[in-house]
């Protein structure tokens, strides 16, 4: 990984050895710099919305609901809070605690009505989880760019890394104010369906939760090497840019 604001120190060494007046040289290094922010920012956005994305064809909602960034050497890396990748679910039982405090039938078994979300809902809710997280980083994309644009001018060097530690922060703001309690609107319950459980029924083949597979570890992997390939070539390209102006 390469660090940019090293790139933009042997860039500014270069452009000495060019006689160029330490004033210009300051005006092109504060020019390479805020143009790598602005633009490893957005390529950062756009790693962290793969992940959701990635999170929301696993339908894993814990996954979305973790998703940040955080920096990495001279980089940054798509982590969740948690810091695991693999959110898989093992498969289980579920007779035994669906009928405990259950009713007595006349034959002395065992039965419970069981309330059960109709398919489609746990669709719907992990499509609105994507939204939300999408619209975080969005918004966290935004007020990064609001405080590029708010920025004063005039002083060297400033840090190359800036926008996408902006975007970092912002998107974990974003995040912490979507987990507060919300007030559940109207008709947004989910369908339910009812079902009876019963100690006659076979716990081994009846109610049992299949488990899902949820490891997103070659996902990350593979949108980490991509966000580090792609920051690394916008820097070089960036500096080149620049330095071939003189």
């Amino acid at each position: 990984m390469i660090d940019p604001n090293m790139e933009i120190q042997r860039l500014r060494q270069r452009l000495k050895m060019k006689n160029l007046s330490d004033k210009v040289i300051d005006q092109i290094c504060d020019e390479v710099s805020r143009d790598i922010s602005s633009r490893t920012s957005d390529i950062l956005a756009d790693a962290m919305n793969d992940a959701i994305n990635a999170g929301g064809d696993a339908m894993s909602i814990d996954f979305i609901d973790e998703i940040k960034a955080v920096r990495s050497g001279p980089s940054f890396d798509i982590v969740t809070d948690s810091g695991k990748s693999d959110f898989s679910e093992a498969p289980f039982p579920m007779l035994p605690r669906l009928l405990k405090n259950a009713k007595v039938a006349k034959d002395g078994s065992l039965y419970k009505v069981i309330p059960i979300k109709q398919k489609g809902s746990s669709n719907k809710n992990t499509a609105t989880s994507t939204t939300v997280a999408l619209s975080n980083v969005e918004n966290a994309r935004l007020r990064a760019k609001e405080e590029r644009a708010n920025d004063q001018r005039g002083y060297t060097s400033p840090d190359a890394m800036k926008g996408m530690d902006t975007l970092s922060a912002m998107q974990q703001i974003s995040k912490s104010r979507q987990k507060q309690p919300k007030t559940r609107e109207k008709n947004t319950q989910p369908a339910i369906d009812f079902r009876t459980a019963s100690s006659k029924q076979d716990a081994s083949s009846q109610w049992v939760n299949p488990g899902r597979k949820i490891d997103m570890s070659s996902a990350l992997n593979n949108i980490n090497a991509n966000l580090h390939d792609s920051i690394d070539r916008v820097i070089e390209e960036v500096i080149r840019t620049y330095e071939g102006m003189y």
